[in-house]
């Protein structure tokens, strides 16, 4: 597989991480507002203060982390077979 290839499956992983990632709170809070559930909070600040949580960035952290060291990786190996 050419560098390019991986860096692109390698992008297109990222961006579809963040976007499923980043919503699932959004989609949380759809799923009990369409079954009528109290929230239990007093909405005194916006509604993406809610749902910030430090577990979901912990976790895009070391999605991104994972992928970027794949890809080193994989550039490490093909250089070492290309030289030695």
């Amino acid at each position: 597989m050419s560098t390019g290839i991986i860096l692109g499956l390698g992008l297109i992983t990222i961006t579809i991480c963040f976007y499923i990632l980043l919503n699932i709170p959004y989609w949380f809070l759809l799923w009990n507002k369409r079954k009528n559930m109290s929230f239990g909070l007093e909405n005194k600040y916006h509604q993406w203060v809610y749902t910030s949580d430090d577990v979901l960035n912990k976790m895009l952290k070391l999605c991104v982390y994972s992928l970027y060291g794949y890809g080193i990786y994989v550039f490490i190996l093909e250089i070492w077979s290309k030289f030695f």
